[in-house]
């Protein structure tokens, strides 16, 4: 039958590519082709910051609040006249006139699980309780269901994703893989170690395998590829070729590796960025979309720094997720990594030329309590009203959108959606937010429910 063919037929593809390059380039390729409209993009960059980081604190101040409720941190002002921020971002305070300050982010999961699988695929989990595991009826994180919708051809992985993936207590949080669209379309994953070191993919060909051979096992399998397709239904077998040429060609080129090799890059531009895992997992961000990868997601990767137990050292689940010890932790330790890596990609995609067609973004699962909790004089989950910014591709730079009350407790002005945000991207990327895809056992998805926020762009 057609179908158990293509399976199969798919499978020879990927473990043929394994057996001259080391690694799924076929699948890491692919993608469903079809006509696109005009993008403003051509690649994005998103940035999360796992744990939920403190609107109040950060991004959305509050000076004439009760002390209890806006803290102890001041604010200052930006490049831009009227939009003021945390005292704890001066870096990201001197690049505000290259980015959309969004104030009015909300949605209902208070649990970290549901919230990220919300805020990375733009649709409500099937459960609100945390403990979810990572399942195949999951919908796409949502540079999955763009590498799915994308049909550029590329010279590098479309969709990437780096240092690590984010888990709790040793389970990985659903939402971060192309879940129903099935595991070909999986974003290529990276390591960046803690110390900042990337764990370059084994692109190269492998040494044991002479180039005659190799070129010989391409030949044979673009023959078996043609007779393959010569049976009925079995053009998307053939458009699976294409990327297969893709993938042979990407193996010739020098800059698919060197893009994984920070060793390129100066001391100053490393010093720029920071010294640290979030700050060379960013700069790696950067040199990827510069080599023409579409879609790169940096999680937050954890650090020695990172802890969030007041009791006692325990490496956190989620770094920003600073239920103990939230003032130390966000003063001494997330926001000065946070505040260097952003501020830094902004000014070197903007002095390369790249800012005007790459999106950026940087959010996380939900903002903090607007009250500052007792007994840790902390702030707990908080996803009524947030914040994050956005960046690049047209984005109207200097800009303020949506507000909140008094206290940064609830929405008052353009509420703004996971969904929302979902289809801002895809839009921004060339793809009909709207548009229907079929997933690996052929259910219809839509690729986001949400309306672009066009009042952003220029």
């Amino acid at each position: 039958m057609p179908g158990s063919f293509s399976f199969h037929r798919r499978r020879l593809l990927q473990i043929g590519a394994i057996g001259y390059c080391g690694a799924n380039l076929p699948a890491a390729l692919a993608a469903e082709a079809s006509p696109r409209p005009d993008a403003r993009a051509d690649a994005c960059i998103l940035l999360y910051m796992d744990g939920g980081p403190s609107h109040i604190d950060l991004l959305d101040l509050k000076p004439h609040a009760p002390a209890e409720i806006r803290g102890p941190y001041r604010p200052i002002d930006t490049t831009v006249p009227g939009i003021a921020i945390s005292e704890l971002l001066p870096r990201l305070a001197a690049q505000m006139h290259r980015a959309t300050l969004i104030r009015s982010v909300r949605h209902e999961e208070t649990v970290h699980d549901p919230a990220v699988y919300q805020m990375l695929t733009g649709y409500k989990h099937t459960s609100s309780a945390g403990g979810l595991k990572v399942e195949e009826t999951d919908l796409p994180q949502i540079g999955s269901a763009f590498g799915y919708a994308d049909a550029r051809p590329a010279v590098m992985p479309k969709v990437l994703q780096l240092p690590e993936t984010m888990t709790m207590e040793a389970r990985v949080l659903p939402g971060q893989n192309a879940g129903i669209l099935g595991a070909t379309f999986d974003p290529f994953h990276v390591d960046v170690s803690p110390a900042g070191k990337v764990a370059a993919p084994p692109f190269d060909a492998r040494h044991d395998v002479p180039a005659a051979r190799s070129a010989q096992r391409a030949d044979l399998l673009r023959r078996f590829n043609h007779e393959f397709c010569r049976l009925p239904a079995t053009r998307l077998l053939a458009q699976f070729d294409s990327f297969q040429d893709q993938a042979l060609e990407i193996l010739a080129a020098p800059r698919m590796t060197a893009a994984f090799d920070l060793d390129r890059e100066p001391p100053t531009m490393h010093a720029l960025y920071g010294r640290h895992r979030h700050g060379q997992s960013v700069l790696l961000a950067r040199r990827l979309v510069e080599a023409g990868a579409r879609f790169v997601t940096v999680y937050w990767g954890r650090e020695p720094q990172d802890w969030n137990d007041g009791r006692g050292a325990r490496p956190a689940n989620n770094p920003w997720d600073t239920h103990r010890n939230h003032f130390p932790l966000v003063e001494k330790s997330l926001a000065p990594r946070a505040d260097q890596a952003l501020a830094a990609l902004l000014l070197d995609l903007s002095q390369r030329g790249l800012l005007d067609r790459t999106l950026v973004v940087w959010m996380g699962d939900f903002g903090r309590t607007p009250r500052i909790t007792k007994p840790w004089a902390s702030r707990d989950h908080w996803p009524h009203a947030f914040s994050l910014l956005m960046a690049g591709a047209g984005v109207i730079g200097g800009n303020l959108y949506g507000g909140t009350d008094p206290h940064a407790a609830l929405v008052v002005d353009n509420p703004v959606s996971p969904a929302d945000l979902t289809a801002t991207i895809l839009e921004s990327l060339g793809i009909d937010p709207h548009a229907t895809v079929r997933g690996a056992r052929g259910q219809p998805h839509t690729l986001s429910r949400g309306a672009p926020l066009n009042a952003i762009f220029s």
